[in-house]
Order: C-alpha cells, then structure tokens, then sequence
C-alpha cells in the first residue's frame, strides 16, 4: 500500500481513528489485544504516522530553533556538538543562519509566532533577531538562552552563557605588550558585534594601563572572516611602520593575517607576531600553529542547552541569568618575544 492512513489502519484493524491515535500516543491506555491487532496492522501495511503533525495536535512539537552567524564555521560546529549531546534524547534541533541575505527573517520570526518550536538558543545577538524576539517575547513567551555572545542591554531578559570577552582579550594583550610588544594592531569585527566590542575594549584598556598610547590605526575594524584577515593585513602591511603584533577577534581572521604575511615574505613570529581568538580546529594546524584565547565552545553549547532545558522545564526559575565560563590563552608559535 502506498502511503498508508490513520484511517486505513483504523478501517483493516475495526477500530475507530481515535482508538489508532491513542495506539501511537498513548498506548498504556489501550488493551492488549487492542493493541496488538492495530501494531499487526502498521506493520503489515507499512504504516508511519506524520510525527510532525501529531506533536502539533499536541501543542508540542518536540524542536528546538538554533541561530547561528554562520553554520560553516567551526566554532558553531563545536557548540552544537555540545547542544546535540545535550537535548539529541529530546529534541530535534533546526538550525538557521542569521547572515544578511541568508536567512529570511520574517520566515523565522513566523516559525516563533506559530510556536512551531519549543525554544531557541541563539548563538549571535545581532539586529534583526535581537528587536523581532523582544516584539514575540511580548505577545507569546518562549524559552530563549542566548549563546556565545554577551548580553546586549535589550536581551538582558533572556538568561545566556558566554566568556568574559573583555576580560579574555586584556589578557591576551598583556601578554603581546609582556612579550616585549609596544606597537600592536587589533583587527575587531563589526562595529555591531556585542562580542568583538568587549575584545576591542579589553585590548584597549590593557594598552592604556600599560602606558602605551594608541596611535591613529591601531584599532581596524573587518569581516570576521578569513577575507576580512586578508584585507586587514593587506591594509597594515602597506604603512610606512609595520606593527611587530596583530591581535585578531577570532581566529578566521587571524589566520587570513597570516595567510597575508606569509605570500609577502613577512616571518612569522620573527617579524610580526600574530594572535586569534577562539582556538578553533583549524588553529592548532596552521603553519606556524597560532596563538590564541581558548573559547571553551563545547562547553558553551552544552551550558546553553541545559539553561534551556532549564527555562523549558520551569517557566519561573528565577536562576542568574548570566553564566560565564572560563577562558585561557593558548600559546603556539604564531607569537614570540619582541627582540
């Protein structure tokens, strides 16, 4: 039989469509025999019943909505490892990407409204996503966690765990400037980035508490991409006084640095120390290994989905809404001392 029914299996088994829906949802409350004649059925015939339409009957769908930048990106790739072992034995995950131009915003926005999914995790705060999920969370409340960005002050509702970037990117620089380094550059993201605002902000307190003025160009802002570190570098490499370190807001950038500096001759840590941020898979095997902030990502999504798990489970906890996970610098041999 082609695509099998409800009906079908309730007409050959001689009960009613209900009795067959009670088989499938609940089948404790079925007789044995009952039971048995109508499992007989399904399987002769094949039968498999529309999950997704029975979860909706049930006004509970059984998913979870992840938002990421960038689903290519192997640090989302991490954190969902560490969302999956989490809720895989509950849920199914969708995923969507929040990049302009990918992602229809209004198509997810309906999907909140619909409440086709039991709660999201969302891996970036930036505009659209973060004013559309205010304006639901008004009409309809919905678990929400925010991961790996901090907080912007209209999310602050929303519980969220993530590293103290601020904090993670003064260390590091403290340890360029230690290291002998004076002149140093930090390629940011986005002036819209929550995340790489507080690195850009850390590095530039450490330079100011180490007495070290920053010059005109010594903050550069880019793509968090690997072409974003290419132009960054080709941008730096062209002045008249070349830094001795690079500090990048993550490690694609970095390593597009330093891409960059290897194709134009520039030794790598002798004459430009270059640092990421992440300590991403790709880290550890470029050529020379980079240095860099350790962002504990499996740990992120694992954090994040129990905190979901959490809001889903008890709507009134009133747990501190902010989890922040430790960091640590990771050095290799993209940096050396200044001689």
């Amino acid at each position: 039989m082609t695509n099998p029914t409800i009906v079908e299996v309730a007409k050959l088994s001689g009960v009613s469509i209900t009795t067959v829906s009670r088989c499938l949802n609940a089948p404790e409350k079925v007789g044995k025999k009952t039971l048995a004649k109508v499992r007989r059925v399904i399987e002769e015939i094949n039968f498999s019943p529309n999950m997704l339409a029975q979860s909706f009957r049930r006004g509970k769908t059984n998913i979870i909505l992840v938002v990421v930048h960038e689903i290519g990106n192997p640090l989302f790739a991490e954190i969902l490892e560490g969302i999956r072992g989490v809720l895989d034995s509950r849920y199914s995950i969708v995923l969507t990407e929040s990049r302009p131009g990918v992602t229809d915003t209004n198509s997810f926005i309906d999907m909140l409204v619909a409440k086709q999914v039991e709660g999201v995790i969302l891996l970036c705060s930036t505009l659209p996503f973060s004013k559309k999920l205010i304006e639901v969370n008004k009409s309809k409340t919905l678990p929400i966690v925010i991961g790996l960005e901090p907080i912007s002050d209209d999310l602050r509702q929303f519980p969220s765990v993530h590293i103290n970037n601020y904090q993670a990117a003064h260390d590091a620089t403290q340890y360029l400037i230690t290291s002998g380094h004076s002149d140093i550059v930090f390629v940011s993201g986005p002036k819209h980035s929550y995340a790489t605002k507080d690195r850009e902000v850390g590095f530039s307190d450490a330079m100011q508490a180490a007495g070290l003025k920053l010059e005109e160009g010594a903050i550069l802002h880019s793509d968090l991409t690997s072409n974003g570190g290419v132009n960054a570098g080709m941008e730096i490499c062209a002045r008249t006084n070349m830094p001795t370190a690079i500090f990048c807001a993550n490690d694609d950038m970095a390593l597009g640095v330093l891409s960059f500096a290897t194709r134009r001759g520039i030794k790598v840590p002798e004459d430009l120390s270059i640092m990421g941020f992440d300590d991403t898979r790709y880290a550890a095997i470029a050529n020379p290994p980079l240095s860099t902030v350790l962002q504990p990502a499996r740990d992120v999504g694992i954090s994040a989905a129990k905190r979901l798990l959490r809001a889903i489970d008890s709507p009134d906890d009133s747990a501190v809404k902010a989890e922040i996970l430790p960091h640590r610098l990771v050095i290799r041999n993209s940096t050396a001392p200044r001689r």
